[in-house]
Order: structure tokens, then sequence, then C-alpha cells
């Protein structure tokens, strides 16, 4: 499995934003690069909203026979400009603990997305994230 962020973001924490995002999807797929979780999915995409204005809406769609999401969910820009390094890093890691829930209500086998969230907590724990 391999996890890929993409964001559509405010110009003002364009620096921040990819030092938190690069250094989460590294620190996970360094650690879930190699697993198969048996799910139908080919890799674990996700793109950030982080701006300014509020009248963006989420996106969330699962495609069983492409096996693709198309995740667009929110992060709040206030909160992500005022914090600290750690909590972007932890702001982005709880936006992907939210994705993992959508897979499940989109029908993923439950054991793989236990076990995907499961090594993804580990990882979480070893950086501060949790």
């Amino acid at each position: 499995m391999e996890l890929w962020v993409g964001a559509e973001f405010s110009g003002d924490i364009d620096n921040e934003m990819r030092v938190a995002r690069n250094f989460v999807v590294d620190k996970i797929n360094e650690s879930i690069s190699t697993r198969n979780y048996d799910l139908d999915l080919d890799s674990w995409d996700c793109i950030a909203i982080i701006m300014e204005e509020d009248d963006y809406e989420e996106v969330i769609k699962y495609s069983k026979k492409k096996r693709e999401i198309d995740f667009r969910l929110k992060i709040n820009h206030q909160e992500f400009s005022n914090s600290s390094p750690i909590k972007q890093q932890e702001l982005f890691y709880s936006l992907l603990l939210r994705s993992l829930d959508l897979l499940v209500e989109k029908g993923l086998s439950k054991d793989g997305i236990n076990q995907l969230r499961s090594d993804t907590n580990i990882v979480a724990e070893n950086n501060g994230w949790v």
C-alpha cells in the first residue's frame, strides 16, 4: 500500500503545509509501503483542503471497479496556521484517520482497514501525533 496526499490550500501556509504533509506521508509510507492490506484499492489517496474561505465542499467518492478513492477533506485553516509543526502533522494524521473511517463506510474490508490503522497508529505514537 502507498499513501499519497495532495492539498488545496491558501498561499499563506505554503511552506508549513508542505513540510507537515511531506513528513507525515514519508513516515507512514516507510511503515506501510511493503505491506498488503487486502483492500480493493491501488493506493491510499487523499487531498487536504486547507483554505481560509470555508465555502469548499468535501468530496468522498470510492470506485470499486477502478479501485480508486477521491477524498477531499478539510483541515481548519486557522487551526493549522496557528499550530506548532507537530500539531500540523497531527492535523494531517487526523485527516487520514477520518479517511479510513470513510473507507469502512464505503464497504472496504474492516480487517484490512484495522490493520492499516494499527500500523499508522504506531507511526503516530512514534512521532507524537497522538
